[in-house]
């Protein structure tokens, strides 16, 4: 059903995924050895979060 209400995709999967591990990356560095909190405030923010968590590691 959706596929109709889609003309055009603006931004594939592909590139979504690969900016979150640059920004998972940047992440890691800047908060090492601390416990950041996300929060995800806008509209369908959720999944692009869930994203970026997947490359976040402050361990």
């Amino acid at each position: 059903m959706l596929e109709h209400d889609i003309k055009k995709i603006l931004v594939s999967h592909d590139e979504i995924t690969e900016a979150a591990k640059k920004l998972g990356a940047q992440l890691t560095k800047e908060y090492e050895g601390k416990n950041p909190i996300l929060i995800g405030i806008l509209k369908g923010s959720i999944p692009f979060m869930a994203e970026l968590v997947k490359h976040i590691d402050t361990h």
